[in-house]
Formats: structure tokens, C-alpha cells, sequence
């Protein structure tokens, strides 16, 4: 099946709620190779030495960044803010925004990344656990949930969007996008928002 035509099925069984089939559809995505990634550098940063000095990312905190709102707090804060707000525009620009997410088992609720974001684990965790979960998000503040789950890179999640045939698999301070479509809006606003697409 071509990755076209996978995208559609996934954009169909998305409104048809069937979690199962759409599960194996989202599976099939990993076998395409060179989907564009949603990043906060505009390209792949080849020296892990490099790397290692200006990375930032939720496991690298410790409670006292938080505590005390340190300079690496403030440059996680920063990253998390330009997904948040890229997201919070194709929300609002989509009639259907989708998201697909399995909670991780098990959840460490003594851990830092539990501790911080407690009231978004709280909210997104459903009365009746499944085993994957499928929501169209209606409120804005199930979506910055989710996104904050997610760049803290404790919650690896699809987004789906329906009338745009697209799809956003990730977690981290990086996104994968599969589409068939062409990307310049999502591309502007990712560029206004001081992200990228590779």
C-alpha cells in the first residue's frame, strides 16, 4: 500500500473510531522511510558532540530547574512553547483534530516527569483504561496537555487531521509528518513559530 493511500485509510478509520484498525495503519507508517520532521533545528546536527552542549530536553531537569526557573528551564520552557502554540494553530484551523496515544506502563507517578505534569496525567488518563486511546480534541487545554506529555518525551502520540490528509507521529522536540500534500502553510507557520521542516 502506498503511503498516500495508507494516510487516507488512517484519516478514514480516525472518524469511524475503530482504534484497532487504526492501530495497525499507524503501525504501517514506520516502513516509509524520509518522512519530513517537525524540529526545532532546521537541519540534522550530524556531531553528537555538538549536540550534547546545546540540547535540551524534559530528562535533562531536575525539580530544582523548577523550582527555581533556571536558564534550563527556561530553554525547555522556550522549545515547549513553540510546539504548543505551532499545534494550538492547526487545532484551530481543523474541524477534526484527532489524537491516538497509548499511556506508558508503567507510570512512575514518584518521577519528576509524572510530579511536574500531574494534573495533565490526570486529565488525559480515561475512567475506563483501553489499550489505545483515540480522542478528537474539542478543548484547548486537552491539547496542551498532551503536548506537554508528549515533548517531555513520555508520551509518544499521533495527531490526526482528516480534511488534511496528515498525520503527526512523535514525541521529543521532534515530529514526524506524513502527507501527501503540500506543506507550506504548515511550513510558514512552523517557521513563525521558530520551528522547522526537513
Amino acid at each position: 500500500m502506498s503511503l498516500g493511500n495508507i494516510i487516507d485509510c488512517i484519516c478514514k478509520e480516525v472518524t469511524n473510531r475503530d482504534s484497532k484498525k487504526l492501530e495497525e495503519l499507524l503501525e504501517q507508517l514506520y516502513d516509509y522511510e524520509s518522512p519530513n520532521i517537525l524540529d526545532i533545528y532546521p537541519y540534522q546536527i550530524k556531531s553528537n558532540e555538538k549536540y550534547s552542549q546545546v540540547e535540551i530536553f524534559f530528562d535533562k531537569l531536575e525539580m530544582i530547574d523548577f523550582q527555581q526557573k533556571t536558564q534550563n528551564y527556561h530553554s525547555y520552557q522556550k522549545s515547549l512553547e513553540k510546539f504548543e502554540r505551532f499545534f494550538e494553530l492547526i487545532w484551530l484551523k481543523s474541524f477534526e483534530f484527532y489524537a491516538f496515544y497509548y499511556l506508558p506502563e508503567p507510570l512512575y507517578k514518584d518521577q519528576l516527569y509524572y510530579k511536574v505534569y500531574e494534573n495533565e496525567w490526570n486529565k488525559i488518563i480515561p475512567k475506563d483504561l483501553t489499550e489505545g486511546i483515540l480522542l478528537n480534541i474539542d478543548e484547548y487545554s486537552m491539547l496542551i496537555s498532551l503536548i506537554k506529555l508528549a515533548v517531555s518525551d513520555h508520551l509518544y502520540i499521533h495527531f490526526i487531521i482528516p480534511e488534511e490528509n496528515i498525520v503527526f507521529s512523535g514525541n521529543g522536540l521532534a515530529f514526524l509528518i506524513y502527507s501527501q500534500h503540500n506543506l507550506d502553510l504548515l511550513e510558514k507557520i512552523a517557521n513563525t513559530e521558530g520551528l522547522y521542516i526537513r
